[in-house]
């Protein structure tokens, strides 16, 4: 069926509005608010569909409709494949269907699934597609009407979005990936008491890791906290080297020392003038524990608080003084209740500030 201009010109925002999102949550808000209005529904719903375990995720654009669902999940997850558009797409995962394709509205309103759920929220027609993605769980959109049905201008409409979707989903999933290593990435650095920092061309912070501020700032003040640009030492330490890094040449660390210990600034990569990035890594001479324990902690956990400034992890703690990593585990959570802290970082730069003021 040819679409009108106006609806291309529809389709064009809509995709504007799609793509233009950057995790899964995002992409799933955007479309069940989008779709929608292309296709004149009065519900819209995302599922993901085990037909294995007999199972359905379904996310609703009405917080009614929603916990609706969540009383009825259970029976209808055991009828669902009474719904002829469930039962077609587990064997075919194709285009939009229609209820009608496959039913008389009086044989819907005939079905168990319809006089249990679909009934109660008045969906008396509906369109669904599902998306050729490769994940465990088939995923599809779904679109109610309570008074007329859905017509061949609306499986068109979303039979152009179908590939769109697909590929909008599926930046989406990899984005959110991504993240989510990115985030243990962190945490990893974390647990060493590295940070990380990217730079762009004219070598100022564009983005960096609580940590890697922390350490930049116990050594050069507050400067790089403020508008971006590293401390001058820094940027003509990376000046020097740039270059050769770029050509394949090792580059040897940044180092620097003062009261708070000894800062290693590492450059990881620089590819090209807008790709560089820097580890910096903070290591303490204190000659002892001991000072620690005027914040109020025992002999032992001074010294497992002690090895945390020093980028240890549990288990090598553990390994250095010789107790178990349950052992350390149970010292860390006494050691952060004591100091008022949520994570061994804050923990950590309040050892630090405590280890530095008696040197």
């Amino acid at each position: 069926m040819a679409l009108s201009d106006m609806d291309h010109a529809a389709i064009d925002r809509a995709l504007k509005e799609i793509y233009a999102l950057n995790d899964l949550d995002g992409f799933i808000v955007a479309a069940m608010r989008v779709l929608p209005k292309l296709i004149d529904a009065d519900l819209a719903g995302y599922n993901e569909v085990n037909y294995e375990a007999r199972r359905m995720m379904t996310i609703v654009d009405s917080p009614v409709i929603q916990k609706r669902y969540h009383e009825k999940q259970l029976l209808f997850e055991s009828i669902m494949r009474q719904n002829p558009l469930i039962a077609h797409h587990e064997a075919a995962r194709d285009g939009p269907r229609m209820i009608s394709d496959f039913l008389s509205l009086e044989q819907w309103r005939a079905t168990g699934i319809y006089q249990a759920y679909y009934g109660l929220i008045g969906a008396e027609f509906q369109i669904a597609f599902t998306l050729p993605v490769e994940e465990e769980n088939q995923v599809a959109f779904a679109f109610n009407r309570s008074k007329s049905d859905f017509t061949e201008r609306h499986r068109a409409i979303l039979t152009i979005l179908r590939p769109h979707l697909t590929q909008a989903y599926k930046n989406a999933r990899q984005h959110g990936r991504i993240n989510a290593r990115l985030v243990h990435s962190e945490r990893a650095l974390e647990t060493i008491g590295a940070g990380w920092m990217d730079l762009n061309e004219d070598f100022n912070v564009i983005a960096a890791t609580p940590i890697a501020r922390s350490n930049l700032e116990r050594f050069f003040g507050n400067s790089v906290a403020g508008d971006g640009d590293l401390p001058p030492e820094v940027t003509r330490w990376l000046g020097d080297h740039i270059g050769p890094a770029r050509n394949g040449t090792p580059v040897p660390p940044l180092v620097i020392n003062n009261r708070s210990g000894r800062l290693l600034v590492r450059l990881l990569t620089a590819g090209t003038a807008s790709e560089c990035s820097l580890l910096t890594e903070h290591f303490m001479d204190a000659p002892s524990p001991r000072p620690l324990m005027t914040l109020g902690l025992t002999r032992r956990q001074a010294e497992v608080l002690y090895w945390i400034c020093q980028g240890k992890s549990n288990a090598e703690i553990a390994i250095i003084l010789k107790i178990s990593v349950r052992t350390v585990t149970f010292h860390v959570s006494h050691i952060l209740a004591v100091l008022g802290v949520t994570n061994r970082t804050e923990a950590a730069n309040i050892a630090l500030s405590e280890l530095t003021s008696r040197r």
